[in-house]
């Protein structure tokens, strides 16, 4: 190898790895903060004066925002440059935490958790992008792994550090915590070697982001108020039929769009709409589980939010170990058997949870849990790679932003349905064990099903081709047809 190629690829290697640092420190914060402010709840209400139906704002505006503008997030950085947006969400983002720790009244606090939002929703989409375009695809299982591993170490572990924090430093710092993380990982940037990204000119399509904000909004709303109980019968599924309607509009605005915010062809490729769909499956059992975890110790159990993080902590472990294994295995054998078993542990997680659910105590669910954490790391960084595998680059920001957001969606939906099978048990007065198995074992056998959906429909799950767009510079032709 000559001394001008050598130099070439040391460069893309340093740049690689600041590339795949600095994504893997974004989305730790993003996905931390997305979780961590259900613990603080109880001091909020103490420190600023209100009850709880004021702070649960601090939570729910996150998510509402944070949801809806994901798929324009995707399209500006299109427009403008991934690099270029993931910088100005991280800067957002930093921006807004600050603002989240030094608040003085509950809407300036709830104002900081939208600037973070934004920032989120701005810099979340370019990471299956930057990744396209900054890593050679040889490679890049292994970078979707690393930085899977940080998302699903962030969304469980948040509110064991939350609890910590709270406890010995005050809510403030939860949010000033993030401001380190965020120049590490502007400073990791800059310091990466700009990657090559296609060039082209787009505008936005205005009717578009506004009748997919409207739409998402009222959906993701609607999941919200069904959480909280406090709307009248009929006005969630009203809330849910005005989402579904300007949705519908939204596809049908996007049929005659000059430049779509999401081309609609983008559904006929089916590898791509395969994998969408096992994202949206894998994030419907993920938070499904979860949601059955906390309701089981802190209603059956008696128990609170830091105990629930400490139960959840083996399976975030478990998954934060497994997703680069995952994402390596992905680069040599592609993100079909991957996929399989990886729902097919996940499934054995769900039925080992079903069999120990009427243990007193929260020791015997740390196994089924690690189980399940093993599962979701093998299916994190395989999916994503799968959805960006079947994608030319000029398209990968998009598919990013329609990936990122269904999976919002789908958590809210898995949280919906367990909820609505747990409901029964958890507005029992006082703990009844007993009543509780017998619905948890119910939500767990609807899980169990969807997982074996899952594995039914990797089937249909196409091989690829190496690099739709181009192989990467210096990317060794390695081109393997899946069967």
């Amino acid at each position: 190898m000559s001394h001008e190629a050598s130099s070439v690829a040391t460069r893309s290697s340093r740049g690689a790895a600041a590339t795949v640092f600095a994504l893997g420190i974004a989305s730790f914060v993003v996905m931390v903060d997305s979780t961590v402010a259900q613990v603080m709840l109880p001091n909020l209400m103490e420190d600023l004066g209100v009850g709880l139906d004021g702070v649960l704002w601090v939570a729910n505006a996150f998510t509402l925002v944070y949801g809806v503008l994901l798929l324009p997030g995707a399209r500006l950085g299109d427009m403008f440059g991934r690099r270029a947006l993931l910088v100005t969400g991280l800067v957002l983002f930093l921006a807004g935490s600050v603002l989240c720790g030094s608040a003085w009244s509950l809407p300036v606090l709830v104002a900081g958790r939208v600037v973070q939002a934004i920032g989120g929703a701005l810099l979340i989409p370019q990471t299956l992008g930057i990744l396209a375009t900054s890593v050679p695809e040889h490679r890049r299982g292994l970078a979707f792994g690393l930085v899977s591993a940080s998302m699903a170490l962030a969304a469980v572990v948040g509110p064991v550090l939350g609890g910590i924090v709270v406890s010995f430093a005050g809510w403030r710092w939860v949010f000033l915590a993030n401001v380190p993380g965020c120049a590490l990982a502007i400073a990791a940037v800059a310091w990466a070697p700009a990657s090559r990204e296609p060039k082209r000119a787009h505008e936005l399509d205005v009717v578009g982001v506004l009748l997919v904000i409207a739409g998402l909004g009222a959906v993701v709303y609607g999941f919200i108020a069904g959480a909280r109980q406090d709307l009248g019968s009929g006005a969630v599924p009203a809330i849910f039929g005005v989402g579904a309607a300007l949705l519908a509009a939204f596809l049908l605005w996007e049929r005659r769009a000059a430049e779509p915010l999401v081309p609609l062809g983008l559904f006929g490729t089916r590898g791509f709409s395969v994998a969408l769909w096992l994202g949206v499956l894998q994030f419907v059992l993920m938070f499904g589980v979860m949601l059955v975890v906390t309701l089981k110790v802190q209603t059956a159990l008696g128990g609170n939010a830091f105990q629930t993080g400490i139960v959840l902590l083996p399976m975030a472990v478990a998954a934060g170990v497994v997703s680069p294994f995952a994402g390596h295995a992905t680069d040599r054998w592609r993100g079909r058997p991957v996929i399989v078993l990886g729902f097919l542990v996940m499934g054995g997680g769900l039925a080992w949870l079903a069999l120990v659910s009427s243990a007193v105590g929260t020791a015997s669910l740390f196994a089924p849990l690690a189980a399940v954490g093993v599962g979701v790391g093998l299916l994190m960084g395989p999916i994503s790679a799968e959805v960006v595998g079947h994608l030319p680059k000029a398209l990968v920001n998009t598919g990013s932003g329609v990936l990122t957001t269904s999976r919002q969606v789908a958590g809210a939906l898995g949280v919906a349905v367990v909820g609505a099978l747990l409901q029964p048990a958890t507005s029992l007065t006082g703990r009844d064990l007993a009543g509780f198995v017998t619905a948890e074992r119910s939500a767990l056998a609807v899980l169990g099903v969807l997982a074996a959906v899952a594995v039914i429909s990797t089937a249909f799950l196409p091989g690829r081709r190496r690099d739709h767009g181009g192989s990467a510079p210096g990317a060794p032709d390695q081109a393997r047809e899946g069967s």
